[in-house]
């Protein structure tokens, strides 16, 4: 496999994917605490209408799931949803394929497993055209200090058993989670995964327009390596090229 496939960051958790005919958009959110402006990511969906877009909602708080992403059917003929099964019912339709934890979905172009969350919803795992993207959502080593050790100590155990049904996948690309809220746990779960997963490039995610942290992640890759894989953002809109081997 070569070439490269095109990562941009639209807010918060959302993500675009473009590689060869596919787009995939995960989470979009299209503003964040008191910003509501409009996403420099995705204008006019209509622009894609040649592609397959496959769009991905791990759950439903409202920084992951906005029900705007349903009017984009009315503007493109291939686009297909695929929603954690705790989204509203009154958003299940015949364009939704509702996805619990540990399932598998396949079509003749993609491939989905899911991953029951340490929060809400679903991670998803998704394979096209030669390539594996992982997207977290909401799973991830969820730390605070003002909660009873036994909660802690629970949550660091469901999070490492989830990840670890993932040691023997080769990921290209993964979406992890690095809150500031958690302050010195904010890289726990980033850091533990790609130490323990065949994972290429990581993105950082669900930062709250806080990217003080990113260098935080520069300065920390000074003494841990894998670290070096994550791609710092800089801004909502900002593109990324993958090159693929």
């Amino acid at each position: 496999m070569a070439g490269y496939m095109i990562v941009k960051y639209l807010n918060h958790s959302g993500f675009m994917i473009e590689y060869k005919d596919t787009v995939l958009i995960f989470d979009y959110f299209p503003g964040s605490r008191g910003n509501q402006s409009p996403d420099p990511g995705i204008r006019d969906i209509s622009v894609m209408k040649g592609k397959k877009i496959r769009v991905f909602v791990s759950h439903r708080h409202p920084d992951h799931f906005d029900p705007v992403i349903l009017s984009w059917k009315n503007g493109i003929n291939d686009i297909r949803y695929y929603f954690s099964y705790d989204i509203p019912r009154k958003y299940h339709d015949d364009y939704a394929c509702i996805l619990k934890p540990y399932q598998v979905h396949e079509s003749d172009d993609i491939e989905i497993r899911t991953l029951k969350s340490t929060d809400e919803g679903v991670a998803f795992l998704v394979s096209f055209s030669g390539i594996t993207v992982y997207h977290a959502g909401d799973l991830n080593w969820w730390h605070w200090d003002e909660e009873p050790k036994a909660y802690n100590n629970d949550m660091a155990a469901r999070f490492k058993h989830e990840i670890l049904l993932l040691k023997d996948t080769r990921i290209d690309v993964a979406f992890l989670t690095a809150d500031p809220r958690q302050e010195e746990a904010e890289l726990w779960g980033l850091s533990w995964f790609i130490e323990n997963v065949d994972v290429g490039t990581v993105f950082p995610m669900h930062f709250w327009d806080d990217y003080s942290i990113m260098e935080r992640i520069k300065r920390e890759a000074q003494k841990k390596p894998g670290l070096k894989k994550v791609r710092l953002i800089s801004g909502r809109g900002e593109t990324f090229e993958i090159p693929l081997t």
